[in-house]
């Protein structure tokens, strides 16, 4: 395969997702917009081989817009193989510019249909059954970290996902505010991080309708019990070998990840 083609640089991530190690930039010249950088996407996937658990939306706070590069939110698959229950320990490869994000998501109840027009926010929330307080861990296999990515190479790169930690399931959770409920990030039992669901497109359910019909406009659907992330609420925090983090969201309860290095 040669590094600049869909191929290539879905052959090199997934290596890279596999055994550690970085991806030089400029392997990635060839993917020159947002629909090839989708086209790696699907690429990886089929050689990871591995069953989806939902989806990650990334790029849904201006903070993480600004760093990232990006002036839209994204989506990636995420994977039944990398995601876990709090408490867990996930491992990192070194050198992966490892952060971690404190996000709500949700799981859906049903299948959202295949159709020609978009849903509605309220047919997409009848469809979800619970609530969950997660936390994401993120990482770029591009060499430069996340300072240098861009939007085509994050996207080529499922968004930066590596690892979705998700706490007890809310299922009466219609009547919150989550435009207005806080959650606080620890790293090693220091605060490092807080914020509201209103730094999320300005409601983490407006997320979740974005995120349902950007995939129907791709031709993906989200299927019964998938979970979708909705952005993070606190930031991106750099984490190390060791580090214990909680994502605290009140009376939604908490979230707890180590962080542990895996041997590349």
């Amino acid at each position: 395969m040669v590094a600049g083609t869909t191929d290539g640089i879905a052959n090199l991530l997934w290596k890279a997702r596999s055994f550690g190690g970085l991806v030089p930039v400029a392997a990635a010249s060839g993917i020159d917009s947002i629909e090839a950088a989708y086209g790696v996407q699907c690429k990886t996937e089929v050689l990871l081989a591995m069953p989806r658990c939902g989806w990650k939306v990334g790029a849904t706070s201006q903070e993480a817009q600004r760093v990232l590069d990006i002036d839209e939110p994204a989506t990636a698959p995420m994977f039944a193989p990398t995601c876990f229950q709090s408490p867990a320990d996930v491992a990192v490869f070194p050198g992966q510019s490892a952060s971690v994000e404190s996000e709500f998501a949700f799981r859906f109840a049903r299948d959202l249909p295949k159709r020609p027009t978009p849903y509605s926010l309220d047919e997409v929330m009848d469809a979800v059954d619970a609530l969950l307080p997660a936390i994401e861990v993120v990482g770029g296999r591009f060499e430069g970290g996340f300072g240098r990515i861009g939007p085509i190479r994050l996207i080529a790169d499922m968004v930066a996902h590596t690892a979705f930690v998700s706490g007890q399931e809310i299922t009466d959770w219609r009547g919150i505010d989550l435009r207005s409920h806080t959650v606080s990030l620890f790293k090693n039992g220091e605060r490092v991080g807080e914020g509201t669901g209103s730094l999320v497109l300005g409601d983490p359910l407006l997320v979740l309708h974005w995120t349902a019909n950007h995939l129907l406009s791709r031709g993906e659907l989200i299927q019964a019990g998938q979970i979708v992330t909705t952005g993070t609420c606190t930031g991106i925090t750099p984490v190390m070998e060791n580090d214990v983090l909680i994502a605290d969201f009140g009376a939604l309860g908490k979230v707890e990840v180590k962080i542990v290095l895996r041997p590349a």
